[in-house]
């Protein structure tokens, strides 16, 4: 990786609803390396993202993501800001329909607070792609291990 420590994450569901059907959104992420195509919508959230409609950049959908950069030689995990502003990586919205695609930063020029954009294909800045598991009950673990012991 270009730069110690720092990676850009992107969370998703797993599964999206895209053209009146289900679409696997992850299976697309792990052949692509995003999860986007070019009919994805391009944000335009002021003062977070890249403002597309009064500056035309030429950029398709799949060739953007809305992601967040971590420092992993922090503990816990800190999200760094384009402002300067660090906070602690949170994980509490996701549940067993995500998954997280973790990029390497140097490959990526960010535009805006959450934009990015590609230098190279996604496939090639991709490190990681993943899904979560749906969280254990306390009761769940403790049966488990009350079964494992018997």
């Amino acid at each position: 990786m270009g730069h110690h420590w720092l990676v850009t994450v992107r969370n998703f569901e797993r599964v999206g609803f895209e053209g009146g059907r289900d679409v696997d959104r992850f299976k697309r992420a792990l052949k692509n390396g995003t999860d986007r195509t070019k009919k994805s919508d391009l944000w335009n959230e002021p003062e977070h993202d890249f403002d597309h409609d009064r500056n035309r950049s030429g950029k398709k959908p799949d060739e953007v993501i809305y992601a967040f950069t971590i420092d992993l030689a922090q503990t816990p995990y800190k999200v760094l800001h384009k402002s300067g502003i660090q906070d602690v990586a949170d994980s509490n919205t996701l549940n067993e329909g995500s998954a997280i695609i973790v990029y390497d930063f140097s490959q990526l020029e960010r535009k805006s607070e959450n934009e990015y954009w590609f230098k190279t294909s996604p496939k090639q800045a991709a490190l990681l792609i993943f899904t979560v598991e749906e969280r254990e009950s306390d009761e769940d673990a403790e049966a488990r291990e009350e079964d494992r012991d018997e």
